[in-house]
C-alpha cells in the first residue's frame, strides 16, 4: 500500500508583501482550513490598525498561500499568527516566511521574538525549534477549549 505524498519542491514563483486589507478574505479562508479555532474577520482587523503590527504574506504565484502577524512590544516581538495553507505546507514555505517575517521585524531593533503555540500541537513545537526557537515557559489555560499553551523565544 502507498500513501501519496506532497511534492518536496518549492514552488518557483515565490514572493512576500506586506498583508493589506484586500487579502482578508484569502487569509480567513486559509484560517478557517488550518485552525480549529480562527481568527475572524475582526481580529484581522484589529491586528492591521495597530501601528505596532507587521503583516506580510507569502504568494506562489498570485496565489496568496500564507501570512505572518507580529506586533513589536519594545525591545521584542510577539508572533501573533503564522498560517500557510494546508496543500502548501512541508514544502519550506512556513521557513521562509519566518525568514522574511524576522528581517522585517529586525528593522525595529528587536532583541527576541516571542510565540505561543498549543501544548498539543508537536509538530508546530519541532517546526518552532528547527527554526531557532526554545520552550522559556508555559500560560495555563492560555486557550478557550483550556489547553495550555508553551512560549518559545528566539534569540536575534
Amino acid at each position: 500500500m502507498y500513501t501519496q505524498t506532497k511534492p518536496t519542491t518549492r514552488p518557483i514563483d515565490t514572493s512576500f508583501r506586506t498583508f493589506s486589507i484586500s487579502d482578508l478574505d484569502s487569509a480567513l479562508l486559509i484560517e478557517i482550513e488550518c485552525y480549529p479555532d480562527p481568527w475572524t474577520e475582526g481580529k484581522f482587523i484589529g491586528s492591521l490598525s495597530n501601528k505596532n503590527t507587521i503583516a506580510n504574506i507569502i504568494t506562489v504565484g498570485d496565489t496568496i498561500v500564507g501570512y505572518c502577524f507580529s506586533i513589536v512590544c519594545v525591545d521584542y516581538a510577539d508572533i501573533l499568527n503564522i498560517c500557510i495553507h494546508p496543500d502548501y505546507q512541508r514544502m519550506g514555505l512556513g521557513s521562509d516566511l519566518l525568514d522574511y517575517q524576522t528581517e522585517q521585524l529586525l528593522v525595529t531593533g528587536i532583541k527576541s521574538i516571542l510565540l505561543e503555540v498549543r501544548e498539543s500541537n508537536l509538530a508546530a513545537m519541532l517546526y518552532y525549534e528547527k527554526n531557532g526557537f526554545e520552550a522559556i515557559d508555559r500560560r495555563n489555560k492560555y486557550y478557550r477549549n483550556g489547553e495550555d499553551a508553551i512560549i518559545m523565544r528566539q534569540l536575534i
